[in-house]
């Protein structure tokens, strides 16, 4: 099944599927492939009863994912940058809807897109060497989805500070902002998170999927303010100049627009 992706590999283990993100080459960067590819595999899992659990990790020792790939971030219109968030939306809704507990084995640095997948899923195992950070601010862009689906796992007053300051969060830290469940050896993260979907796959199917859809109730309304208002705040002069600072290696010189 693998080798029908371009940027995942997808393996099974019993009842387990296991989700390995492959873009080593930018971190395990997201570009729109990955995006609809997680999709389609998820989209798969879904309809498939024998899947009772879903493990999403990274390659590498490096990075879980390093973000939303900038290469792809660079818009001329509203219909370009809408149809990017309908892209990115589309994929995190399937995170949230599918039946099956998704688990996130977090194997390196977790920054924006990668942060927010390990939010959005049900539990995360995190390497003692994994990094947390929403950094969106610092280069004039809005986490917006987090807004909303951050505030039932993480407190306000870490939220705000995560997304005001876009600071890092080693492993323990996040543990105590409630995003990761359990912190351990680096070597041991993809083997705890597949045991963790193992016990849960061992359960009735029909209790786990009314835990796992009252758990992510009111997701919809989530989602519906950033297909809204993040397509404009792509467009934004300030995200531009971000984009290029980070490009060229300079300090940004945001101009309030």
């Amino acid at each position: 099944m693998s080798d029908r992706y371009e940027t995942l590999l997808v393996d099974t283990h019993g009842a387990v599927a296991v989700i390995t993100m492959t873009r080593p080459e930018k971190l395990n960067a997201c570009n729109t492939v990955m995006y609809r590819e997680l999709d389609r595999v998820l989209g798969d899992i879904e309809g498939n009863d024998a899947v009772r659990a879903v493990v999403i990790t990274g390659a590498g020792d490096r990075a879980f994912s390093a973000g939303a790939d900038i290469d792809e971030l660079d818009f001329a219109d509203l219909k370009q940058s809408s149809d990017y968030i309908k892209i990115d939306a589309t994929t995190f809704r399937r995170i949230e809807n599918i039946p099956q507990p998704v688990i996130t084995a977090v194997n390196g640095a977790a920054i924006g897109f990668g942060c927010k997948v390990a939010i959005v899923s049900d539990i995360t195992v995190a390497s003692e060497k994994a990094r947390f950070s929403l950094p969106g601010a610092t280069f004039g862009a809005v986490h917006m989805i987090m807004l909303g689906r951050a505030r039932g796992v993480i407190s306000r007053k870490r939220l705000s500070e995560m997304l005001l300051t876009g600071e890092m969060l080693d492993a323990k830290t996040a543990q105590d902002f409630g995003i990761v469940n359990h912190v351990v050896p680096h070597d041991q993260v993809l083997a705890r998170a597949i045991a963790i979907a193992e016990k849960i796959a061992a359960h009735p199917p029909l209790s786990i999927r009314v835990i796992r859809r009252m758990l992510h109730r009111g997701m919809d309304d989530d989602y519906r303010w950033e297909d809204l208002l993040s397509p404009g705040l792509l467009l934004m002069e300030d995200l531009k100049e971000g984009q290029r600072a980070f490009v060229e290696g300079r300090k940004p010189e945001f101009k309030g627009r």
